[in-house]
């Protein structure tokens, strides 16, 4: 039977006891039905994932007692994901599937063609709530750390501050196609991801004159998330060749 595992914010240690309560106390109750004597994993974005059983149940709290924990080494994608915001469930998509295939960083961003309601932004909830996809998606992917997703910026400010070895952005208008473009030699690199109505040209050039190269997945016109998705899913999978040669 395959281990159910947790995100706990709370101060963890071996052979002690930890009590989940609220949130987490009615997902185990409700949602996983979990029983007394069961085993789960704990883990806490330090890299330590925790190994125990539910010790007691009550009407308040689960008791979980820890056991052991196991170390897991953190392995960097090397790749930020930077996308325009869109309406759900579009960016929620997004921040799901990036999380499963293992990003590291997402930097959401305004550009000119977004498409959002300005009058009901409110910054620190929308990053609140996307931390609480990513954290669902990082227990049912087995991963040990969360991904840090950035605040929302704009693109004049994206494009400023990026320090990557590599700068790409997906250009509809290009041909060459981001297997021509990506270099997997960087250390580090950014993919910049459009809204539905593309990038302006004025942000193309501008783009282009902070070294942003750009690059194209085909032909087709695709909605954001699957550009997204996408996009990562070929860069991660040759950044993770490298282990195999």
């Amino acid at each position: 039977m395959r281990l159910i595992r947790l995100y706990v914010e709370e101060s963890l240690n071996v052979n002690t006891s930890v009590f989940l309560k609220k949130n987490s106390y009615h997902y185990l109750v409700k949602v996983l039905r979990i029983k007394e004597n069961q085993k789960i994993v704990l883990f806490d974005n330090s890299g330590y994932e925790y190994f125990g059983y539910v010790k007691n149940i009550n009407n308040k709290y689960f008791e979980i007692f820890i056991e052991k924990k196991n170390y897991i080494e953190r392995n960097f994608s090397k790749v930020e994901i930077a996308f325009s915001i869109c309406k759900n469930p579009c960016s929620d998509l997004i921040i799901q599937k990036l999380t499963e295939l293992g990003i590291d960083s997402i930097q959401p961003i305004i550009s000119k063609n977004s498409i959002f309601n300005q009058k009901k932004l409110d910054v620190e909830k929308k990053n609140s709530h996307w931390k609480n996809i990513s954290i669902s998606a990082s227990e049912q992917s087995e991963r040990s750390y969360l991904p840090i997703i950035k605040k929302i910026i704009s693109f004049q400010d994206y494009l400023e501050n990026n320090s990557s070895d590599q700068k790409i952005i997906l250009d509809t208008r290009v041909n060459a196609m981001l297997s021509e473009v990506f270099n997997r030699k960087f250390k580090s690199c950014s993919l910049l991801v459009g809204p539905e109505g593309d990038f302006t040209s004025e942000e193309y050039e501008y783009a282009k004159e902070l070294n942003f190269s750009s690059a194209s997945l085909g032909g087709n016109i695709l909605r954001v998330e699957t550009a997204v998705i996408a996009a990562f899913s070929y860069i991660n999978i040759l950044t993770n060749s490298d282990k195999y040669e």
